[in-house]
């Protein structure tokens, strides 16, 4: 007896239902299922490993449908729930005339075409790895490591150019105010000449490179963290003043950040100290030489430096001062200059501000800053220039006899030296020299 669940219907030739049962004594319709359990299930095919696309190949049996099917044709079973797709028609926007054909093959543009006139270089666009950068393209820690390497670099070409590019080429503008920071902080532990090229190098930078809040950035963070620099470094505080008071005279930070409460607040002794700095007379001109002529100025610029520093010296009379500008110099070989420029000074100065310069010469040869042999030198540049000094100054062989004859009180190697004069007009500064008086 055969259930309802067994039936199947079966198409006759003229298209009428016809009940089929599809247990094994069923005729036709037994056979076509032994045969269907006999094949299987269908095959499963994965295209590529880790996939959740399937492509299932059906077995198509002995249906006229499955003999005219296309053999490179796979089928996903889409179309028993969707049906059969018709073809897209040309006007179609889907419609691809190129889709099938074989000689039609996509390439990636060459980087002549994506950058070419028609596509300028994008902000944030990194072309090595072909995508939009957005933030900053190295960590912190990176950055610094790379700066340190640029400012070392700079150290030793003093090419600010270079350096700005090397810089700006790390695409890291959210961290440019480390730039600040750590350029300061490395000429802590330099000389003059690398102090003087961090400011050249700051004030190169802005705007093109540091912001206005950048640079105050910068300097917020030296505030931070000035007693572990002060350990370190002695002297860290006026060396962050000096170089705050050099960035207001270079234009590069306004004045008014010196009265920001913030400011005022972490910065404390830095601050107050450059506002002592800046308050001074000619503050400007003396500001732009803080650091000394030592930075590896032409010589024209170091003698500029020495005649500040004489005028300096007769106004507040501070030898230990005077000394620490002159050792800060760091031009042992040009202190010859120093001696000659001195005594020149006052030729026609009062009596009191030419024993000060006297007293001068003596402290720096007792500290040992100017040794015997560039007293010497300078003493002989004096009477070589005598000729063109006896012009504008009548009593330059009196004074120039008076000086040479008190620094043989302290320094004894003044005995032997052998000045010369040139011209007939010094001839009286020479027999001044040797014990006799006489006047040009």
């Amino acid at each position: 007896m055969a259930t309802f669940s067994t039936f199947t219907v079966d198409k006759t030739e003229n298209g009428e239902g016809r009940p089929r049962s599809n247990s094994k004594g069923g005729g036709s319709g037994g056979a076509h299922t032994i045969q269907r359990r006999r094949d299987g299930p269908p095959d499963t095919k994965v295209v590529e490993e880790g996939s959740a696309r399937r492509n299932i190949v059906r077995k198509g049996g002995n249906s006229e449908v499955a003999r005219h099917a296309k053999t490179d044709v796979v089928d996903d079973g889409s179309s028993v729930l969707y049906g059969q797709s018709p073809p897209i028609e040309p006007g179609d926007p889907l419609y691809d005339p190129y889709e099938n054909d074989e000689n039609y093959v996509l390439v990636s543009a060459d980087e002549s075409v994506t950058n070419g006139p028609r596509s300028p270089p994008r902000h944030n666009y990194d072309p090595d790895h072909r995508r939009m950068v957005f933030g900053p393209m190295l960590t912190l820690s990176e950055f610094k490591r790379r700066v340190v390497e640029a400012l070392n670099e700079y150290f030793s070409s003093e090419d600010a150019e270079e350096t700005i590019g090397t810089i700006k080429e790390l695409g890291c503008p959210e961290y440019h105010y480390e730039v600040v920071k750590r350029a300061i902080s490395m000429a802590m532990d330099r000389k003059e000449r690398e102090r003087e090229l961090v400011s050249k190098l700051l004030s190169a930078s802005s705007p093109e490179l540091l912001t206005t809040d950048q640079l105050g950035k910068g300097f917020e963070r030296l505030f931070e963290f000035i007693d572990d620099l002060e350990l370190d470094t002695p002297g860290a505080t006026e060396i962050t003043a000096a170089f705050l008071a050099r960035a207001v005279v270079d234009e590069i930070i306004p004045p008014a950040f010196l009265v920001d409460p913030v400011v005022v607040g972490l910065g404390g002794d830095v601050v107050a100290q450059t506002k002592r700095i800046l308050s001074r007379d000619h503050q400007y001109s003396r500001v732009e030489r803080i650091w000394g002529p030592g930075d590896g100025r032409p010589v024209s610029e170091l003698k500029v430096a020495i005649d500040q520093l004489l005028v300096e010296y007769l106004l507040s009379k501070q030898l230990s001062e005077a000394e620490r500008c002159v050792r800060e110099m760091e031009v042992p070989h040009f202190h010859h200059e120093l001696v000659k420029r001195a005594v020149a000074a006052v030729l026609d100065k009062p009596a009191d501000e030419q024993a000060a310069m006297l007293n001068l010469l003596a402290h720096l040869h007792k500290t040992e800053t100017v040794s015997p042999a560039q007293l010497e030198q300078g003493f002989q540049k004096l009477f070589q220039k005598l000729p063109d000094l006896v012009l504008d100054s009548p009593n330059a062989s009196r004074v120039i006899n008076s000086f040479l004859a008190q620094t043989k009180e302290f320094c004894p190697e003044a005995e032997g030296w052998a000045l010369k004069a040139n011209g007939d007009r010094a001839e009286a500064a020479t027999n001044g020299a040797n014990g006799t008086n006489g006047h040009a």
